[in-house]
């Protein structure tokens, strides 16, 4: 009996860690299912297929309304309870949205989806750094490992179920299950649920913007999501640029995604050396997108989607191991903060750099050129992480 609960001691932290990665990896799947099927559910409605963003944004809204909540609530009532509601939350807006039958009822559980999805990746990420203070980029990695590994195999499970004429709503039911499995997973692994009780010196959580570390951090994964957001789309567009057809346009997504898994498997070996990742290995942007903009051939412009995608997947989970370990005591309002930043440049840049620049070339160069900053801001992030003064409030 006596090794039994040695044995269940031991293996009950690794349990919590491998149940916050899968329920991240089903938000992949969910986010990528989402824009697979925004153009059905517009059709549905008799909408025009340009209107299907107006999904997507009803669950974009939803998920700003709920950073903003959990933020300023997981450091006092507890990082583990926020997770749970999060899986309900999601759990009943794709049940509400797949039983919806007006236009309003889908839109109002796309914005209670986005509710859970928001905090359910930013706070289990917290939690997972939280967890694990010594190897907080390593779980950090693997969990954007899954949530990569899902968008990826997503569109392929949704082709293979479509092909058998299965109504597509049925993709909401087998998700919300996923997710639903995931929060039983993350309940039975035990922890500390916290106090349960809102501590109300903690509810400003924009507060944290006083450590020099979490601001640089904040502002660095804004530049950083500039540079993925808009990259990923418009270097796929300079393959339709010179006319060499959507197969290669679309591998070269494909290559973008599988570089950036492989770049977050190398740094679950990079504990300690995140500053080495911001500095040296975001250089592979710019190359990449200096590649594909020279390249004489096809098959050197798919290179650079490849060294693009790896310099892309060496930023995101550094930077929120940096930000979260400056304020350890406040790391749910340090990544739900994270994340507004994240949302915002998701939601800026390409219109900005992209719709109103409307040349992929120019686009490219401007990507190019953001990514610079990030080596650049490296210098003085790692200043603030030797200064005692930066990291505390």
């Amino acid at each position: 009996m006596c090794e039994d609960s040695k044995l269940t001691k031991k293996s009950l932290p690794l349990w919590r860690n491998l149940s916050l990665c899968m329920l991240i990896g089903w938000l992949g799947v969910y986010a990528s299912l989402l824009s697979t099927l925004s153009d059905r559910l517009a059709a549905q409605f008799s909408l025009a297929s340009t209107d299907a963003g107006l999904f997507i944004s009803a669950h974009a809204l939803g998920m700003l309304v709920s950073v903003l909540l959990s933020g300023s609530l997981a450091d006092s009532i507890g990082k583990r309870r926020i997770v749970l509601f999060s899986c309900a939350l999601m759990v009943a807006g794709l049940l509400a949205t797949y039983f919806a039958t007006s236009l309003v009822a889908v839109l109002a559980g796309l914005f209670i989806t986005g509710m859970g999805f928001s905090p359910g990746e930013a706070i289990s990420s917290a939690l997972l750094t939280d967890e694990n203070p010594q190897q907080a980029t390593r779980w950090m990695n693997w969990s954007q490992v899954c949530f990569g590994l899902g968008a990826v195999l997503s569109p392929l499970a949704v082709v293979g179920y479509l092909t058998g004429g299965r109504p597509y709503g049925g993709l909401l039911l087998i998700c919300a299950g996923l997710v639903f499995l995931s929060g039983l997973a993350i309940l039975s692994a035990g922890g500390d649920m916290g106090a349960g009780k809102a501590d109300k010196t903690r509810l400003n959580m924009f507060s944290v913007l006083k450590s020099r570390t979490v601001l640089l951090c904040s502002l660095m994964v804004f530049v950083y999501l500039g540079c993925e957001s808009v990259g990923i789309v418009y270097l796929k567009q300079l393959f339709q640029l010179h006319g060499e057809g959507s197969r290669l346009a679309d591998l070269s997504v494909s290559l973008f995604w599988f570089s950036m898994i492989l770049l977050r498997l190398v740094g679950t070996r990079m504990d300690g050396k995140e500053i080495i990742s911001l500095r040296y290995l975001t250089l592979m942007m710019p190359l990449g997108a200096l590649i594909s903009l020279l390249a004489p051939s096809p098959g050197l412009r798919l290179v650079g989607a490849f060294f693009y995608g790896a310099g892309c997947g060496a930023v995101w989970p550094m930077l929120f191991v940096l930000a979260g370990r400056a304020l350890p005591a406040r790391s749910g309002a340090v990544f739900a903060v994270m994340m507004i930043f994240t949302t915002a440049a998701n939601s800026l840049f390409p219109m900005l750099i992209g719709k109103w620049v409307a040349n992929p070339s120019v686009t490219m160069i401007l990507c190019a050129l953001l990514a610079l900053l990030l080596p650049a801001l490296s210098f003085p992030l790692e200043k603030t992480l030797t200064s005692p003064k930066a990291m505390t409030l």
